[in-house]
């Protein structure tokens, strides 16, 4: 018989679309990223539509983009990922509550400690989407003058994994015994303090929280670039993918999976899911026309620093309606997170 393959969604949330113009469509819901009673709907609707996942991504600080674009930008709030999802689990009791939590600007006792307790609240349906923070303005909020350079946030990055993936195995399932009778609240032998040193971290341990129900919550990460790739072999169970062409997500897909065998992990043990704006209508044509509706409540400042964002090069001095300069090399950024 062969092996019976399962399509898995997830809900990419801002919560009002990632499409620049959404929350200006008719029917849309404007104040959607600070409107909890929309977003609990936003997460309800999901879980019947048999949704695998909620994620919620995050923004350490409001988007690089000048004043004029940042305006029209619905990006510029958003909830905090973990009260937010806290909130959630208890209005809905299958989908998975997944949160963005930077290795570049967080600590992992803090870390380990917030998704341990989301994951006692849900009931086992947390995930952790690793990132590095890549928005250079993110830095200026946590002491830095300048961001952390892209090989030093991924040597951090993994460190930070071990940490906390450690800390999470701080208690076995059959620690806290909580014997009344015998006053005995915890077994001290069913304990391990972690007493982690690195080149990075310090951290004695042990978390001061019960396993996690999940044992550790389910690790995501979105990274595209080559320790981005490294970071998703040695670590993730997801790996959220945006690939311009077939071509790409097919070599994307192959190259993750291709790393993981060297260092001992089963490939099939690794869910990549391709990225997906999705457009619903009656008919192609109808949902066409719904598209083109979309794409032209974008605002042209606002679109195209956007578009800056996606290319990683400012493009904002070229004419839109004619063909970049021949001699400008674009590349889509590579590093999104």
């Amino acid at each position: 018989m062969s092996q019976q393959r399962q399509l898995h969604l997830g809900a990419f949330m801002r919560p009002v679309s990632i499409h620049t113009g959404a929350w200006r469509y008719p029917g849309a819901i404007p104040d959607a990223n600070f409107n909890f009673a929309a977003i609990r709907q936003f997460a309800r609707k999901l879980e019947a539509g048999k949704f695998d996942a909620f994620f919620m991504a995050d923004h350490l600080g409001v988007l690089n983009m000048p004043v004029e674009a940042l305006r029209r930008s619905h990006t510029v709030t958003s909830f905090e990922p973990f009260t937010l999802l806290s909130a959630l689990a208890g209005a809905t009791e299958r989908i998975g509550l997944v949160a963005t939590a930077s290795t570049t600007f967080d600590e992992p006792f803090h870390v380990a400690r917030r998704f341990a307790s989301l994951d006692h609240i849900s009931g086992g349906r947390a995930g952790w989407n690793v990132v590095t923070t890549s928005n250079p303005d993110s830095a200026k909020n946590f002491g830095f003058e300048v961001q952390p350079d892209h090989s030093g946030r991924y040597g951090r990055a993994r460190e930070f994994y071990d940490v906390v993936t450690g800390l999470w195995d701080s208690f076995a399932e059959d620690a806290f015994v909580c014997d009344a009778e015998s006053g005995i609240y915890f077994d001290p032998a069913r304990m391990h303090v972690l007493d982690h040193r690195g080149p990075h971290f310090s951290v004695l341990g042990p978390l001061n929280i019960a396993r996690p129900p999940q044992g550790w919550p389910v690790i995501f990460q979105a990274g595209a670039s080559d320790p981005g790739r490294q970071l998703a072999a040695e670590t993730a169970e997801v790996v959220f993918a945006a690939a311009s062409n077939l071509a790409a997500a097919k070599s994307f897909y192959s190259d993750v999976k291709g790393r993981m065998i060297p260092i001992g992990r089963n490939p099939d043990h690794l869910k990549i899911l391709p990225a997906a704006l999705v457009v619903v209508g009656d008919t192609v044509e109808q949902a066409k026309a719904k598209r083109a509706h979309l794409d032209s409540l974008v605002h042209y400042e606002s679109g195209i620093h956007s578009l800056c964002g996606m290319l990683d090069h400012d493009v904002s001095g070229f004419d839109p309606d004619r063909p970049p300069p021949r001699d400008t090399r674009y590349q889509r950024q590579q590093d999104f997170s």
